[in-house]
């Protein structure tokens, strides 16, 4: 389930944003820029490459979100006119008879934007590559600037300002960009590892109740369909427990798709400690003589109860299952050191399969979700399952 705090923003709401800033930055450099081409004492055509060019990239940071390689491209090409054209005169000039090229235009910042979109928005190999061409074009623009002088800086300060905006503006862009993507993917690997985890502990969940209840439910049927010829009077009996496992089963599996559903009608109550004397009885009207045995009273935790009830639900439902007709199981509920502890065996035919089922999978799952320990083997002629639980 996603829930508000985890559910991902709008998308309308992230191209909303992208056109927020790319209003901002026309309404800041876009200005400036145009007035410098205006003035700048350049041939005509290349005034209107010039022109041409700045507002295309303010044009691209539009696009940039759901297009970033179309809009980096274009973006690219534009600076590359930008890098190319005449020297400019402009209202921008430091001194009354400079003159400069248009990569100065304070509209080419807007290759930045350009930049962390591609690193932020694509998969490789093109964040690479879109970086690539950020260093080309950050060295080509330190070449073509070779020799400038319209500035009352020292040289070697205006060589470090220019290199650091250009190399490091470049470096940084790609950096925040590939900061995000990998931010984006950490999220979306938490979301997927807990949306498995809870799949988990459906089928988990799933698996007990369903398991549980048929067993009882096939179990009193063969007796049935043997017992009742000869004794009519305890068909109703019989078939009384039939309906009880199936109704439970019914309730549990409604709770569990109404968590599926998200839905805000309230779920019956998880079982626990409590009900394990009323598992114990419907077990035994399957058939399996079962000793119960449990220390009161025990206070503990919901989470901790519930797994020491799917703990023995699943231990007598293979009992019932494997051990044959004749089978007994002891249960025994009581105080361990520093928690809880639980141990069930069973007379009867050991299971023998290969590896282990689902249903011993899902109680150590179950079980080390808590903290606790599991062990479970042939113990004798039978079967023994023991944990323990802190609390």
């Amino acid at each position: 389930m996603t829930t508000p705090a985890t559910a991902p923003a709008p998308r309308w709401l992230g191209d909303a944003g992208q056109v927020a800033l790319a209003v901002v930055l026309a309404g800041v450099l876009l200005p400036p820029g145009l007035q410098s081409v205006h003035v700048g004492g350049v041939p005509a055509a290349w005034a209107v490459a010039i022109a041409g060019a700045i507002i295309v990239v303010h044009l691209c940071v539009t696009t940039a979100r759901r297009r970033p390689i179309h809009s980096f491209a274009v973006g690219s090409f534009a600076c590359a006119i930008l890098l190319v054209a005449p020297e400019v005169d402009g209202v921008t000039d430091f001194l009354e008879s400079s003159r400069y090229s248009p990569i100065l235009l304070p509209s080419a910042l807007c290759f930045f934007p350009l930049l962390y979109a591609v690193s932020a928005h694509t998969r490789p190999p093109w964040p690479n590559a879109a970086l690539g061409v950020g260093l080309v074009g950050s060295g080509l623009t330190l070449a073509r600037l070779w020799g400038f002088t319209g500035t009352p800086i020292r040289p070697w300060a205006w060589w470090l300002l220019v290199g650091t905006a250009a190399v490091g503006g470049t470096v940084a862009a790609w950096s925040m960009g590939r900061y995000r993507a990998t931010r984006a993917a950490w999220t979306a690997q938490l979301a997927e590892r807990a949306a498995a985890d809870e799949r988990r502990r459906i089928a988990r969940e799933m698996h007990d109740v369903v398991a549980h209840s048929l067993a009882v439910m096939v179990s009193q049927a063969e007796a049935g369909r043997l017992v009742v010829p000869g004794s009519p009077e305890r068909a109703p009996e019989i078939l009384t427990t039939i309906a009880d496992a199936g109704r439970e089963a019914l309730t549990e599996m409604r709770g569990l798709l109404g968590v599926l559903r998200d839905d805000e009608v309230p779920t019956e109550p998880q079982p626990g400690l409590a009900d394990l004397p009323a598992l114990i009885e419907r077990v035994r009207a399957a058939g399996v003589e079962v000793e119960f045995s449990a220390d009161e009273p025990l206070q503990v935790p919901p989470a901790v109860g519930l797994t020491v009830y799917r703990v023995v639900q699943e231990s007598l439902t293979n009992v019932t299952r494997h051990a044959g007709r004749r089978a007994t199981a002891r249960v025994t509920v009581g105080r361990a050191a520093d928690g809880i502890g639980v141990l069930v065996t069973n007379t009867g035919t050991v299971p023998t399969a290969a590896r282990p089922g689902r249903g011993l999978t899902g109680m150590r799952e179950r079980v080390e979700a808590v903290g606790g320990t599991l062990e479970a083997g042939p113990a004798g002629e039978g079967w023994r399952v023991s944990v323990k639980v802190p609390l």
